[in-house]
């Protein structure tokens, strides 16, 4: 059974790039609800958005390492 995909894979570089979407939009959201809507509700939103986005971008990009290590590759380089 296949492990999970490598860092150089294009499904794994399309989940990076979402959540790296999700928190761009989450910290746009937290300041537009701060500054031009003035509603605590729609930053709070914002806030956990990005936070949550991070995590799960973290948690990726964590096993992302751990499974490339464990295959013997390198995550910052393609294969040969």
């Amino acid at each position: 059974m296949p492990g999970p995909p490598l860092p150089d894979s294009g499904i794994y570089r399309f989940i990076l790039w979402l959540m790296v979407a999700t928190v761009v939009c989450g910290v746009i959201l937290a300041i537009a609800g701060e500054t031009l809507a003035r509603d605590p509700a729609l930053s709070r939103l914002g806030a956990g958005m990005a936070l949550i986005g991070g995590a799960v971008y973290g948690f990726f990009r964590w096993r992302g390492r751990r499974e490339a290590a464990r295959r013997g590759q390198s995550p910052a380089r393609p294969p040969d």
